[in-house]
């Protein structure tokens, strides 16, 4: 699995502007934000907007950087039910 970011800004009016695309294999898998300054203790860190395979869920945590995101979805993507159903077929 080769995942890699691609930087955006969202078109949000605040200070959480800064976002990546994270594509796994050239495909979206999710869409992450830079925390701001509003969410104090937080700040800085990536929340994820949104995941992109149902297998997958998204996060209930976020994350100090996008490396520490790429080691949770590998993770993540290895032990999905749907990714273990198609394996076994």
């Amino acid at each position: 699995m080769t995942l890699t970011f691609s930087p955006i800004t969202l078109d949000n009016g605040d200070d959480d502007s800064d976002a990546v695309l994270a594509l796994r294999d050239g495909r979206l898998a999710a869409v992450l934000t830079r925390l701001g300054s509003l969410h104090d203790e937080l700040a800085n860190r990536w929340f994820v907007e949104s995941t992109f395979n149902s297998g997958v869920p998204a996060p209930r945590q976020t994350f100090e950087s996008l490396d520490a995101f790429a080691d949770w979805l590998l993770d993540a993507h290895s032990r999905s039910p749907i990714r273990s159903a198609a394996r076994a077929e």
